[in-house]
């Protein structure tokens, strides 16, 4: 994982993949993505839910996703940290998982 943002319950680590996908959006997505990874480190299991996060079925791993307008962030968690690795269009987000 690359970047990395200290928040006030988990950390938020973004892998090199996740931070070159968000780097390429508007900068008033990029802003919307960031908000939305803050709110989810301060709350990562949608006590509140104020947040569009639901868990990946069939993978390996236990991934979640966290909707963001027709964007979806792939995440997992571990520890205290949550996990970026993919920031897509809804439309080819999931063609990695297999």
């Amino acid at each position: 994982m690359r970047s990395s943002y200290h928040l006030t319950s988990y950390e938020v680590l973004v892998s090199q993949t996740a931070a070159k996908e968000l780097k390429s959006l508007e900068e008033n997505l990029q802003s919307r993505i960031k908000e939305k990874l803050m709110e989810l480190a301060e709350d990562p299991s949608n006590r509140s839910g104020r947040l569009d996060v639901k868990k990946l079925s069939a993978t390996t791993r236990h991934y979640y996703r966290l909707r963001v307008g027709e964007y979806r962030i792939i995440f997992f968690t571990e520890k205290k940290s949550i996990k970026v690795v993919r920031i897509a269009n809804r439309s080819n987000v999931y063609s990695w998982l297999d």
